[in-house]
C-alpha cells in the first residue's frame, strides 16, 4: 500500500515543479544583471590605444647595440655553442655506410645446407655520358679486304694474337709492339739524337713550364662527370688471325666517346650471395654491349640498334700505340674498356671519369730540375718496354704493356717511378705512362694464363673497388648526326655446366646479360664543316646587318680541324677558300694551307646584335642583344642560329681551345709526348748525351 505523503509530494511535483525551476533561474539572473550594473565602466580611449601601438613600435624598432646583447646572454650565463663550427665539422668528414657493414653475412651454414648456387643478379651502368670527338688516329694502314698492309720495312710477322670481343687493348704484337715502341717512340723515334747546343736555365725553365701547362691541358680535356670523391679474359680461337707489322697512317675519324660508372662493390656482394663463396664470387666481365638510336627528321627517334662492332674493330685493332690511361687498372675491367688510340691530331675529351682518377693523375707534375739523368731511364723502362714496346714478346696478350716484358717493364718502372720522378719529373711520367700491368699481371694477365670462364681468379679481371668505368667509342657516327647511347655488360655465367645450383638457375648459357643502362643526353656529331654566329658587325644606315660567324672545318683525310672567323649579310654564302695556320704531330713546326670554308649555307636574314636600352621608366645599363642568324642549308632546309647558343656550345669552344693549344705544339713530336719517352733518348744520357727524356 503507497505512503499518503509520498504521493502528495509527487502529484505537487508534476504540478508545480517547473515553475520552482522559471522561478529560481529568473531570481539568479535578476542578481547577476544588478551586480554587473555596480561595477565600473572601463575608461579606454581611443588616444590611449593609439599610444599603446606606438610605444610597442618603438620598442619593435629600437636596435639594440651587439655589446649589450652580448653582456646580457653572460650576466644570465647562456654560453656559445659553437653549433655552427660543429655542423661544418661533421659536414666534412661524411659517414659512408658501406665502410661499416660486414664482408660476408652473420650466418653458419649447416652441413650440406644453404651451399646451392644462384644465378647472380647484375646490374645496370649509371652516370653514362656520351660526348662527340674528331681527330687523326695513328693507325695501321688497311686494304680492301680489311687486312693489314705490310710495312715495306719488314719482311717480319707477329706471332698469333687472339681478337676478343670488346673490348681488347690494341697492339702490335711482336711487330707492332717491339718494332712500333722502339721505332716510334723508342729505339729509332728517340728525342735528342742529335747533339744540341747548350741551353740557358731560363730556356730550360719556360719549356718546363709549356710542358706542364700542356700535360695539365690534357688532363683537363679527357675528364668527364664531375670531379667527386668516389667512395675476363676469353680467347676466341675462331676469331684468331695472324698480326703482321702494318704500315702506319695517320688517318681522321670522327667518333662518341660513351663513359659511366659501374657499382662493382654491389656486383661483388651479388655474387657472394649467389655463389656462396666468397673467394670465387668475382664477376668474370666478357664484354659491354653497346646499343644507340638516331634523331630522325620527323623529331623522333628511331629504335634501338646494334653499333657496328665490325667497323669498330677495324680501328681498335689496329692500333700501333695507344694513349696514356689515367685511370688505374683497378677501376678500369679491361673487357669493359675500348683502348685509347694515340692522337695525332685533335686531343681527346670527355674519355675519363673524373671521379676515378687519382688525384696525383689530375695535375701535371712540377718541372723543378731538367730533363735527362735516372728519369729517362724510367722513361725506357716505362715507354720503351711498357707502352706496346714489347709487349708480344712472352705470349699473344702482350697489348699495350700488358704482356711478357711489356708487363716486366711497366712493373719496374713502377717500383722506380719515385726515383725517376725525384730525378727527372718527365722520366718519371714517361716511367708510369708504359702499362700498369705489373711484372706478374703482363705475364699472367694476358700472357702465359689467358683469360677464360673459370674460377681460377688469376685468369680474369677482378678487384675490390666499389666504382669501376666503362668506356665504349663509336667510330661509326655520320656527321650532322644527333644520337643517344644505352650499355649493358655482359659477364661469363659462373654456372655454366655445374650441378650444385638451385632449381631453375640456368646452366647451359656460357654467358649472362645484365639490364640496359638509361640513355644518354643526345649527343650531335657537328658536320664536318660548321657555321657559328658569334656577333654582328656595326650596322650603318647605308648597309644592312652582317653576322660575324666562325666556321670550323674538319679535314676527313688526317684529322685535322681549323676554326676561321667570317663575315656575311643576308644573301650570302658563309665561308670560303681561304689560308689558315695548321697544326702538325711531327714536330716540323705549324704549316700554312689553303682550306676550304664554304658551308655551302645562305644568309637568309639576320637580327639582333648591339645593345638595347631599357624601357622608358626603368633604370639600368642597355643589355646586349643576341644574334639571330637564319640559314638555307644545302638540302633546302631553314636553320637558325643563336648567338646565346653557338658561343657557350662546348663542343664549339673545346675545338676552339684545342686548336690554340695544337699550334702551341706543333714543335714538338707528338708521339714522344704521349705515353711515354723513346729508348734512344735513354740510351743517350746513358752514354753522355745531351738529348733528355720527354
Amino acid at each position: 500500500m503507497a505512503n499518503p505523503f509520498v504521493d502528495k509530494m509527487k502529484d505537487l511535483g508534476l504540478r508545480h515543479g517547473e515553475k520552482v525551476g522559471v522561478a529560481a533561474a529568473s531570481m539568479i539572473f535578476v542578481i547577476c544583471v544588478a551586480s554587473a550594473a555596480r561595477k565600473e565602466t572601463i575608461k579606454t580611449t581611443p588616444d590611449q590605444i593609439k599610444a599603446a601601438a606606438k610605444s610597442s613600435e618603438s620598442n619593435l624598432n629600437r636596435r639594440e647595440e651587439r655589446a649589450t646583447i652580448i653582456q646580457r646572454i653572460e650576466e644570465k650565463e647562456i654560453k656559445i655553442t659553437d653549433f655552427a663550427k660543429v655542423v661544418d665539422q661533421q659536414i666534412k668528414t661524411a659517414l659512408v655506410p658501406d665502410e661499416y657493414k660486414a664482408v660476408r653475412a652473420w650466418v653458419t651454414p649447416e652441413p650440406g645446407a644453404g651451399l646451392i648456387r644462384d644465378a647472380p643478379k647484375l646490374i645496370a651502368v649509371g652516370e653514362l655520358f656520351a660526348y662527340p670527338g674528331r681527330g687523326g688516329l695513328l693507325v695501321y694502314e688497311l686494304d680492301a679486304d680489311g687486312k693489314r698492309i705490310p710495312d715495306p720495312g719488314d719482311d717480319g710477322k707477329a706471332p698469333v694474337t687472339k681478337r676478343r670481343k670488346r673490348k681488347r687493348r690494341a697492339g702490335g704484337g711482336m711487330g707492332g709492339g717491339m718494332m712500333g715502341g722502339m721505332g716510334g717512340g723508342g729505339m729509332m723515334g728517340g728525342g735528342g739524337a742529335k747533339k744540341k747546343a747548350r741551353k740557358s736555365q731560363a730556356d730550360i725553365d719556360r719549356e718546363a713550364k709549356v710542358e706542364q701547362d700542356r700535360q695539365e691541358r690534357e688532363l683537363k680535356a679527357k675528364l668527364a662527370g664531375k670531379d667527386v670523391p668516389a667512395d675476363a679474359k676469353k680467347a676466341d680461337d675462331a676469331d684468331a688471325e695472324e698480326d703482321i707489322k702494318g704500315k702506319e697512317i695517320t688517318k681522321g675519324y670522327r667518333w662518341v666517346a660513351i663513359t659511366g660508372v659501374l657499382d662493382h662493390g654491389q656486383m661483388l656482394a651479388n655474387y657472394r650471395e649467389a655463389l656462396k663463396n666468397p673467394a670465387i664470387a668475382h664477376p668474370n666481365y666478357k664484354r659491354l654491349d653497346l646499343q644507340r638510336q638516331s634523331l630522325q627528321t620527323s623529331g623522333g627517334w628511331s629504335d634501338w640498334g646494334n653499333v657496328d662492332e665490325a667497323k669498330n674493330y677495324l680501328v681498335l685493332d689496329n692500333l700501333p700505340e695507344l694513349d696514356e690511361e689515367l685511370t688505374a687498372d683497378n677501376v678500369r675491367p679491361e673487357m669493359l674498356n675500348d683502348p685509347l688510340p694515340l692522337l695525332k691530331a685533335g686531343l681527346w675529351e670527355k674519355v675519363h671519369v673524373a671521379s676515378l682518377v687519382a688525384e696525383e693523375k689530375k695535375k701535371a707534375p712540377k718541372n723543378d730540375a731538367p730533363t735527362g739523368g735516372m728519369g729517362g731511364m724510367m722513361s725506357m723502362m716505362g715507354g720503351g718496354m711498357g707502352a706496346g714496346g714489347m709487349g708480344g714478346m712472352m705470349g699473344g696478350g702482350g697489348k699495350g704493356g700488358r704482356g711478357g716484358l711489356g708487363g716486366m717493364g711497366a712493373g719496374m718502372a713502377d717500383m722506380m717511378k719515385n726515383m725517376g720522378n725525384s730525378m727527372n719529373p718527365m722520366g718519371g711520367m714517361g716511367a708510369m705512362g708504359g702499362g700498369r700491368g705489373g711484372m706478374m699481371g703482363g705475364m699472367m694477365g694476358g700472357g702465359m694464363m689467358g683469360g677464360g670462364a673459370s674460377e681460377t681468379l688469376e685468369q680474369f679481371w677482378r678487384s675490390e673497388e666499389k666504382r669501376v668505368m666503362i668506356r665504349a667509342l663509336d667510330f661509326t657516327v655520320e656527321p650532322d648526326a644527333t644520337y643517344r647511347y644505352r650499355v649493358r655488360i655482359v659477364v661469363f655465367n659462373p654456372n655454366f655446366g655445374r650441378e650444385d645450383v638451385t632449381y631453375g638457375t640456368d646452366t647451359k648459357a656460357e654467358e649472362l646479360l645484365g639490364p640496359w643502362s638509361a640513355p644518354t643526353d643526345p649527343v650531335h656529331m657537328p658536320p664536318d664543316v660548321m657555321p657559328y654566329v658569334v656577333g654582328t658587325i656595326p650596322s650603318s644606315a647605308k648597309s644592312d646587318i652582317k653576322a660575324r660567324f666562325q666556321v670550323i672545318r674538319f679535314n676527313l683525310a688526317d684529322g685535322v680541324t681549323v676554326p676561321k672567323p667570317f663575315e656575311a649579310e643576308a644573301g650570302e654564302v658563309i665561308g670560303e677558300v681561304r689560308t689558315a695556320e695548321t697544326p702538325v704531330s711531327d714536330g716540323s713546326g705549324k704549316k700554312t694551307k689553303s682550306i676550304d670554308f664554304n658551308t655551302r649555307q645562305i644568309v637568309l636574314d639576320v637580327s639582333g646584335g648591339g645593345y638595347q636600352a631599357l624601357p622608358t621608366g626603368m633604370v639600368g645599363p642597355s643589355f646586349e642583344r643576341p644574334v639571330l642568324s637564319v640559314l638555307l642549308r644545302p638540302d633546302g632546309s631553314v636553320v637558325v642560329h643563336n648567338e646565346a647558343e653557338d658561343v657557350p656550345n662546348e663542343v664549339r669552344k673545346d675545338i676552339e681551345a684545342n686548336y690554340k693549344y695544337e699550334l702551341s705544339l706543333s714543335d714538338k713530336d707528338r708521339k714522344k709526348n704521349s705515353t711515354g719517352s723513346g729508348m734512344m733518348s735513354m740510351m743517350q744520357m746513358m752514354m753522355g748525351g745531351k738529348g733528355g727524356g720527354r
